[in-house]
């Protein structure tokens, strides 16, 4: 292994959703082998599922699917390998026999079927790092947001923006772009929640009540970020070269913009654990599992992405 040429493990995911298709194309993209040594951990089955031929590049066998899994449907069986190849995954990470993991989508509700206890990866993950501090960092080219909040109904957002909320969310984000983007003074933004953020109190008072408090207090702590901000403005500054990272207050808020901009660099990136994780910005897809249709793009970037931080960490 050489610095330039980190050595990261890439699960398939869901085996019945898009996850081994995307992963049999990008572990062969000439990009893809030129950044790194990949290493696949998954289930031989899952690719005979989908017609795909072995991936030829090292991968660690995961064995237990039966081959008469039905593409396109969540399911205890297919939770249950999703999470096996995670766990030995997580186990090479550990070991130093890697620099960085690359996760294929799982469904939250083949994860709820097999009764793990966790609704994704994001969860698990934490759990077994026993970190209590994590955060969901979307990215696609230039554009980069940090979900406050997120997968929560819009009528729930207001009550779960607490000061601590974005607190830490400001942190891990102020870190990231220190120590992974190289950038001495980090430039962030904090979107708000209401439309113009808040209009000085006439349009919601959250922006008065809790995210200038917030921002006081990191402040205090030594991070410096704007806002808040309307967020109708911040991602095309951001675009612009003005902002490095936005902290958006809710799911939509940041994801929107980020697909409009550049929907086939969507990576998901997540903070606060102890190694570099990335991820493709979209879900099993099961309506196109085993049909040839899915765009590996996403997970081409997600593992160029892994192996550009691993050299920086």
């Amino acid at each position: 292994i050489t610095l330039n040429k980190p050595r990261i493990a890439i699960t398939a995911g869901d085996p019945a959703g898009i996850g081994p298709e995307i992963v049999a194309a990008a572990v062969r993209h000439p990009k893809v082998l030129a950044a790194c040594e990949p290493m696949v951990v998954a289930d031989t089955v899952a690719f005979a599922l989908h017609h795909q031929s072995l991936p030829n590049v090292e991968m660690l066998p995961v064995p237990g699917l039966k081959r008469k899994l039905t593409l396109g449907e969540p399911s205890k069986e297919a939770g249950r390998s999703a999470i096996e190849c995670l766990r030995i995954a997580l186990g090479l990470v550990q070991a130093r026999q890697v620099q960085a993991l690359v996760t294929a989508p799982v469904s939250k509700e083949s994860f709820h079927l097999a009764d793990y206890g966790f609704p994704g990866h994001t969860e698990w993950l934490a759990h077994e790092c026993r970190v209590t501090s994590v955060g969901m960092l979307m990215a696609a080219g230039s554009l980069r947001a940090l979900l406050l909040t997120r997968h929560l109904p819009i009528a729930d957002v207001a009550a779960a923006l607490r000061s601590e909320t974005i607190e830490e969310g400001a942190a891990l984000a102020h870190d990231f772009v220190k120590k992974i983007l190289g950038r001495e003074k980090p430039k962030i933004v904090l979107c708000g929640l209401n439309p113009h953020a808040g209009d000085n109190g006439l349009i919601g008072k959250e922006e008065l009540k809790v995210f200038r408090p917030a921002l006081r207090a990191l402040r205090r702590r030594g991070i410096s970020i704007k806002g808040p901000a309307p967020a109708d403005s911040v991602f095309r500054d951001m675009a612009k070269g003005r902002y490095e990272l936005a902290l958006a207050a809710y799911h939509d808020q940041g994801m929107i913009p980020l697909k409009l901009f550049a929907s086939d660099q969507l990576v998901n990136i997540t903070l606060g654990l102890p190694f570099i994780r990335t991820s493709p910005g979209h879900g099993t897809a099961y309506d196109i599992a085993g049909k040839g249709k899915a765009n590996p793009l996403p997970m081409i970037e997600a593992i160029l992405l892994a192996a550009d931080y691993a050299r920086r960490v």
